[in-house]
C-alpha cells in the first residue's frame, strides 16, 4: 500500500479519548488523569507549521505539566512531565519487521533545558524497560540505544541543534523486532542514513511506540525548566509492513 494511503497526519479524536490512523495502529494520551488539553492538540495551517495536507499535531509541556496513569504512576512524584500519545494494540511483538515514518518540527525560540532529559519519542517495552529513544541531550536531535539493548548508553546524533530548529525533519525507522542477534534499527533522516545497528532489539514480548514531549529529571536544571516551555509538532506518524513509499518526496 502506497504511503500516502497510510499516512496518519492527522489523527482524530474518538469519544473513548483514542486517535486512529489507517495504518492499524491507534493511540491515546500517555499518564491521562490531570493531562492538560494544551499538551496535544490537532492545528491546522497557516497558523502552525504542517508538513502535510493542512493540520500537524502540536505538543506542549509547560511547567509544572505532570499527569498520572490510572495504575498508580504519578509523573508529579517522580520528577517529571510530558505530553505524550502512547500506542495502543496492535503492538509488536517477537519476529515483527515494521518500517516507520514521522516528521518533526521545533520552532524557533526553542530553548534546550539540558541536563534535564528531554525525549522526542520511544520505542518502549510493556512492563519492562525501554528499548530506543529519541533525545535532545546537550543539543540536536540523537537516538538512544538504551543499555537494556546495547550493554551501555549507545548514541548515535542525527541532526545537530542548528539543522533540529526551525525546520521539519523526516525521520525513518526500519526495524526488525527480535531478543535474538538478527534484528535491527536503522534510521534516516531526510533521506539519509545515520544508523545501522544489528543485534537484540527488545528483552521482552512487547513493544510499542510513544511520541511527543517528556521531560525527565526536572531537578537537574529545575531553574531552566520552571521557566520554559518546550513545544513540538509532529506530522505524518505512520507504521507499514513494507518500505514502499517512505522515501518518496512530499505528494500534494
Amino acid at each position: 500500500m502506497k504511503w500516502r494511503c497510510l499516512l496518519l497526519g492527522l489523527m482524530l479524536p474518538a469519544l473513548t479519548g483514542f486517535w486512529w490512523g489507517s495504518s492499524g495502529w491507534d493511540f491515546q494520551r500517555s499518564l491521562p488523569v490531570g493531562a492538560k488539553d494544551h499538551g496535544h492538540r490537532t492545528v491546522s495551517a497557516p497558523h502552525h507549521p504542517v508538513r502535510y495536507g493542512n493540520n500537524s499535531e502540536r505538543f506542549e509541556v509547560r511547567p509544572g505539566d505532570c499527569s498520572s496513569s490510572r495504575r498508580g504512576w504519578d509523573d508529579c512524584k517522580n520528577d517529571r512531565e510530558r505530553a505524550e500519545l502512547i500506542q495502543q494494540r496492535p503492538r509488536q511483538e517477537e519476529g515483527d519487521e515494521y518500517w516507520y515514518r514521522w516528521s518533526i518540527f521545533l520552532p524557533k525560540g526553542h530553548t534546550n533545558i539540558y541536563p534535564v532529559k528531554l525525549a522526542y519519542g520511544q520505542f518502549h517495552q510493556l512492563r519492562c524497560k525501554v528499548a530506543f529513544m529519541f533525545q535532545e541531550f546537550g543539543g540536536g536531535y540523537h537516538l538512544n540505544i538504551q543499555p537494556v539493548i546495547a550493554g551501555f548508553n549507545d548514541d548515535h546524533p542525527l541532526l545537530s541543534a542548528a539543522e533540529f530548529v526551525g525546520k521539519w525533519n523526516d525521520i525513518v525507522v526500519h526495524a526488525r523486532w527480535t531478543k535474538l542477534d538478527d534484528g535491527w534499527f536503522k534510521v534516516w533522516v531526510n533521506g539519509e542514513q545515520k544508523v545501522d545497528y544489528k543485534g537484540r532489539t527488545m528483552t521482552c514480548e512487547t513493544v510499542y511506540f510513544k511520541y511527543g514531549v517528556y521531560r525527565s529529571f526536572i531537578s537537574r536544571n529545575a531553574e531552566l525548566a520552571g521557566k520554559v516551555a518546550t513545544i513540538a509538532y509532529f506530522d505524518g506518524v505512520v507504521r507499514s509492513r513494507s518500505g514502499e513509499g517512505m522515501f518518496d518526496p512530499l505528494s500534494e
